[in-house]
């Protein structure tokens, strides 16, 4: 294991990371949650980061639910879970036998391509079988990269639910994705020690996060805090790609 953990910028960007991933769950349905593990690439390994983020992502998750679940959709649920399976086998696989050099590619045109997501919404989220396609999409990123959100939203945006709805039924959408997870994190062996210890000790600064992204939700614009999430991806995305092709 490399020492990247003992170094002051791992933990300004892991509790950048973090911070922002759990008010982005409580408070913005997880959109902007994807800057977590581009942000972390910069610092180590795009398996590790995803790994760390995991057990964080799913303590925020049982948060999240437990603030929003009396506004869920069933039936909005019950139409992109099935995709979403599919796509996190998919992911697996491609987890597996992906090398990480790719990877890094990968998730940094991954995270420019999210830093301008809401312009494909009008079109793309209102398209015969958005749903499947989007929830597959949603599957795959989310157990390569934690980078979900984005897909998943360009989808429920389409449906024009209510904020509290939305906010639920992605919640408990991403909840049951992320414990799935476990399960091909575990047998591809993404886990090491250090690393869970690093999420036990984030998990303070996760639940912070939590509870920033419902106190503010009411009053704090989405508009403005998407945009500085977006220039974040963007900047990320540009750094991992030069990272990957000049390292």
């Amino acid at each position: 294991m490399e020492s990247f953990y003992s170094s002051f910028l791992f933990w300004l960007l892991a509790i950048v990371g973090v911070l922002l991933t759990g008010i982005s769950k409580s408070g913005f349905a997880g959109g902007a949650g994807v800057v977590a593990v581009p942000i972390l690439a910069l610092v180590m390994p795009v398996p590790q980061a995803a790994a760390l983020m995991l057990p964080l992502l799913i303590v925020m998750d049982i948060k999240a639910i437990q603030l929003y679940r009396q506004h869920i959709n069933k039936r909005v649920l019950f139409s992109i879970i099935p995709a979403a399976l599919a796509g996190i086998i998919i992911g697996s696989l491609l987890l597996t036998y992906t090398p990480g050099s790719v990877l890094e590619v990968t998730l940094g045109v991954i995270s420019i391509l999210f830093a301008c997501w809401q312009s494909l919404t009008p079109f793309f989220g209102k398209m015969r079988g958005a749903g499947i396609l989007w929830g597959m999409i949603s599957g795959i990123t989310s157990t390569l990269i934690h980078a979900g959100g984005p897909p998943i939203n360009i989808y429920l945006i389409a449906k024009a639910l209510p904020k509290l709805t939305w906010l639920a039924t992605s919640a408990i959408f991403f909840g049951v994705m992320n414990i799935i997870k476990v399960i091909p994190y575990s047998l591809t062996g993404q886990w090491q020690t250090e690393i869970l210890w690093l999420s036990l000790i984030l998990a303070p600064v996760a639940y912070l996060g939590i509870w920033l992204g419902h106190a503010i939700q009411h009053r704090f614009s989405e508009q403005h805090f998407m945009a500085i999430c977006r220039v974040l991806l963007f900047v990320s995305g540009v750094l991992l790609l030069t990272k990957a092709f000049f390292h």
